[in-house]
């Protein structure tokens, strides 16, 4: 029994590729189908892992759109206005910029010619397609009426002969008048942006001039209108209309036509390409790569810019597979971002070892100089530890909880930063941006502290004088440094030498797993087709059933994790690399978000600040409505109930206030169903990704099930086994299902359609009574001194808040354990008794010929197969 080479460098892996490819130059492939499909995929798998392995070192930038992603890009190469940094959502495509070394004493320089690569039509009707079926599935789901799935299931503008004529009769209905099946009020506005974004691409597609696939460059002065979005616009109101308007190779080229040109080809671009020649005396990035190879820096498109959403998801999960090191930007004053997650999630789906992925990850809290530093008078001086500070600094505590979340608790990975605060550092020009983020950078400059001032000094030197090695201290004085960017830019050249080969070698070895996959396939083929012996045929059996068992073996581990929360031990008894299929929702990590959010509750702080302000440092008790005064107005257009019950004189119009368990109990309410739906959302996805991965991986298993030959040899052996063909085949069923997991997802979708936690169950779970006044509300008797201390000491406000917190995580992640502990039972099942039914190996034998060959009889064995091309590869590649 063979298996495939382990733990080859990147000289063995190259060697490989070129093997595999002059292999394939000297094989015959049977003339089939399924063989001529699968020399193609091999041929494939080889370029991409040569491709991986010649490919510089690549630095991906990615981050919610509007985090100051290009600015802070800008900023680092000493070119703040290199991108566009434009008020709105405004890097539109995967901006790649190859940067060499420049000269000693040398400006920073961009080449005067800008390289675009436009999709082919392979990958514009892949594009479509992945916008197009979202779009259906989720208009399905919700108004089956309108027919989405009827009139355009299974069907794709770019390649179907109909072009885009389906498309057009049918998404109009996305935006009725008068009467109809649905009512336009409740049709969702993203159905109506992903119609008009798809009008986009189609505009854009009818308009160009044979241009798909095609490389072209451009003078970068024009280039910035292809990077930049038009104005974010609202959800049209009315169905798009056709827009075309013809532009060619000439109008791309010429000075005066080409940013009108390039704008109505932005669809259509799939990535942009500038040479940066940097400043060693700025930046000097000699050290992050040897031998003079360029250093590859990929700004991506901020996930969720209105208008080019699902073009841009598409684009980004392409090319986020061949990234090295993920640099991710997030907003200092709202850590949690959503893009960034997204992103994270779309590394995941490519099989990436959750391990390797903490380790590529670096995390970047932009926008730091809008954070101020807590007062902490309750906590005014002396050694001040950590966690007495993040509960009352919330963009510190927003970038450790989150930022920890993607480089795995590694302190190292985290930097805190502002470009305002390095432009001024630095003295560095913002000449070519437009005159009104000049105005904008101005105004940023003009807020800032004095030269000289170090705002963070004095909480530095508290926590250091808590925990010396605490990973905050040097992280707010290189802030107060230079605004971060010279930590930043240290922290990158540290971690691709620390990193950056084993990152390449992690992209390299998963292309090698898939190549070793096909290319048993293909061998496949090649034996079926000369006639091999009945032993050779039975030990393809055996080496294809003991992969079987292998998967199951490396599936298994972590479906029984499920339950447990998190991924089984590895050898170490750290978490196993091999989290293969994707990370599952964490419901530790849940339970943390959920008690973040209640922590942020503005009520708290309310409560907080009228104590601070209290002579006695007491919650003060509230004011009672007073029925003087002017008489409070509704507004025009507003009903009675807008205004709430008390819109009288001297209310204010407050309705519930954090006076009263009411108020907390309806923020408690909104927030267990909002979370529990997303649990539900993130668990559905995370099962999507994980079946397709499985998929993936069980393929060429399935394909050489499929074939009628095998199945033959198949059947041939489990009756022999198993005793009689009925018992046979239900095994085999069993098995040819477990082999598409993407099978399981009817049932997977019944389990999460269970209800989340009743509102009786909420109520219940709430840790005070409701409605109920708390004691600083004024309708609350007095009691003597010492209880009234008590009651509204800030001690009553935390404890409350602590509990409401833990009330509502529990709730949350309950909800999570359970719908996990679902799938796991159903899922574990399914592959225990898959693993059952295998044969083990020495079962796996043809059966005994009831006489002896003329062969046999002549020297006692089979005659050996002579050596194909592709036997002579496998087997120098692979070990006993």
């Amino acid at each position: 029994m063979t298996s495939p080479t382990n733990n080859l460098s990147l000289t063995d892996l190259r060697l490989f590729a070129q093997q595999t490819l002059t292999m394939l130059s000297e094989q015959d492939v049977p003339d089939t189908p399924e063989a001529h499909a699968s020399r193609d995929r091999v041929q494939a798998l080889a370029g991409e892992l040569a491709s991986r392995l010649d490919a510089p070192v690549t630095i991906g930038v990615v981050g919610e759109y509007s985090v100051g992603k290009s600015l802070l890009l800008g900023t680092l190469l000493g070119r703040p206005d290199l991108l566009p940094v434009e008020a709105a959502p405004s890097t539109g495509n995967i901006t790649v910029l190859e940067l060499t070394r420049g000269a000693p004493g040398s400006t920073t320089t961009v080449s005067s010619t800008t390289d675009i690569a436009f999709l082919d039509e392979e990958r514009l009707a892949a594009c479509v397609g992945a916008i197009l079926g979202e779009l259906i599935a989720t208009v399905d789901a919700k108004h089956p009426q309108l027919g989405a799935r009827e009139m355009l299931g299974g069907y794709n503008p770019v390649t179907d002969p109909r072009g885009w004529a389906p498309f057009e009769a049918w998404y109009p209905r996305l935006w009725p008048s008068g009467t109809g099946p649905v009512a336009f009020e409740t049709i969702s506005a993203a159905h109506r942006d992903a119609v008009t974004e798809l009008c986009r691409i189609r505009d854009a597609a009818l308009s160009q001039q044979d241009l798909l696939g095609k490389p072209i460059g451009v003078a970068t002065e024009s280039i910035r209108a292809a990077l930049v979005l038009e104005a974010a616009r609202r959800t049209p109101q009315t169905a798009p209309k056709r827009n075309v308007q013809p532009f060619d190779m000439a109008q791309l080229k010429q000075e005066k036509t080409a940013p009108d040109a390039l704008r109505r080809a932005f669809p259509l671009i799939e990535r942009v390409t500038q040479a940066v020649t940097l400043s060693p005396d700025h930046w000097d990035i000699g050290g992050l790569t040897a031998e003079e190879h360029t250093v590859r820096l990929l700004d991506f498109p901020g996930i969720g810019a209105a208008g080019s959403y699902g073009r841009d998801t598409f684009l980004s999960r392409r090319e986020l597979v061949n990234v090295h090191t993920i640099l991710l930007v997030l907003n200092a004053t709202r850590a949690e971002s959503k893009g960034a997650s997204a992103f994270w999630d779309m590394l995941t789906e490519d099989g990436r070892q959750p391990q390797a992925l903490a380790s590529a990850a670096l995390v970047a809290a932009n926008a730091f100089d809008l954070a101020k530093p807590p007062a902490l008078s309750q906590y005014p001086d002396g050694p001040l530890p950590l966690e007495k500070l993040l509960p009352h600094a919330a963009e510190i505590n927003g970038v450790h909880v989150y930022g920890n979340k993607f480089v795995a608790r590694r302190e190292d990975g985290i930097v805190v930063v502002s470009s305002i605060g390095a432009i001024r550092a630095h003295q560095l020009p913002y000449t070519r941006t437009s005159g009104e983020t000049r105005d904008r950078i101005s105004a940023a400059l003009r807020d800032l502290d004095p030269p000289g001032t170090r705002r963070w000094e004095p909480i530095a030197a508290r926590l250091a004088a808590a925990d010396p090695d605490n990973a905050w201290t040097p992280r707010l004085r290189a802030y107060d440094e230079d605004g971060g960017i010279t930590r930043l830019r240290t922290l990158i050249v540290q971690h691709v030498r620390r990193h950056g080969v084993a990152q390449k070698l992690e992209r390299a070895q998963s292309s090698h797993q898939k190549l070793t996959r096909e290319l048993a396939v293909l061998r496949g083929h090649v034996r079926r087709a000369g006639g091999g012996s009945r032993s050779e045929e039975y030990r393809e059996l055996s080496q294809r059933l003991t992969e079987f068992r292998r998967l199951l073996d490396r599936m298994l581990p972590a479906l029984h994790a499920l339950r447990d929360d998190g991924p089984p031990a590895g050898p170490d008894g750290g978490p196993d690399a091999q989290e293969a299929g994707g990370r599952p929702p964490q419901r530790g990590e849940s339970a943390e978000a959920v008690r973040d959010e209640v922590f942020d509750w503005r009520e708290w702080q309310e409560l907080l600040s009228r104590a601070e302000r209290d002579r006695h440092h007491l919650v003060p008790r509230s004011e009672p409505p007073s029925s003087q005064g002017i008489r409070i107005d509704v507004r025009p257009g507003r009903g009675a109930g807008a205004a709430g019950s008390g819109a009288g004189p001297g209310t204010g119009g407050d309705g519930a206030s954090a006076d009263s368990t009411e108020a907390f109990l309806d923020k408690f309410r909104s927030l267990i169903e909002r979370r529990t739906d997303e649990g539900r959302d993130q668990l559905r996805t995370w099962f999507e990704n994980w079946a397709a991965y499985w998929r993936e991986e069980f393929g060429p298993l399935r394909a050489w099930m499929a074939e009628e030959a095998t199945d033959a040899t198949l059947t041939e052996l489990f009756t022999r086994l198993r005793g009689n063909a009925q018992k046979a085949d239900h095994q085999l069923n069993h098995l040819w299902t477990a082999l598409d997991p993407v099978r399981a997802t009817e049932r997977v979708t019944e389990l999460l359609s269970a209800p989340g936690p009743t509102p009786e169950e909420q109520e219940a779970r709430f840790p005070a009574r409701s409605p109920h006044a708390l004691p600083w509300h004024h309708r609350m008797p007095l009691l003597d001194p010492q209880s009234e201390e008590r009651e509204r000491h800030p001690r009553s406000v935390v404890q409350l808040r602590q509990n409401t917190a833990d009330a509502a995580a529990r709730l949350v992640t309950e909800y999570l354990g359970h719908a996990l502990a679902r799938i796991e039972k159903d899922l574990v099942a399914l592959y225990t008794k898959a693993g059952e039914y295998l044969p083990t190996e020495t079962e796996v034998r043809p059966p005994r010929p009831s006489f002896p060959s003329a062969s046999a009889a002549h020297d006692g064995e089979e005659e050996p197969e002579p050596d194909q091309p592709i036997d002579v590869l496998v087997r120098a590649w692979s070990t006993d």
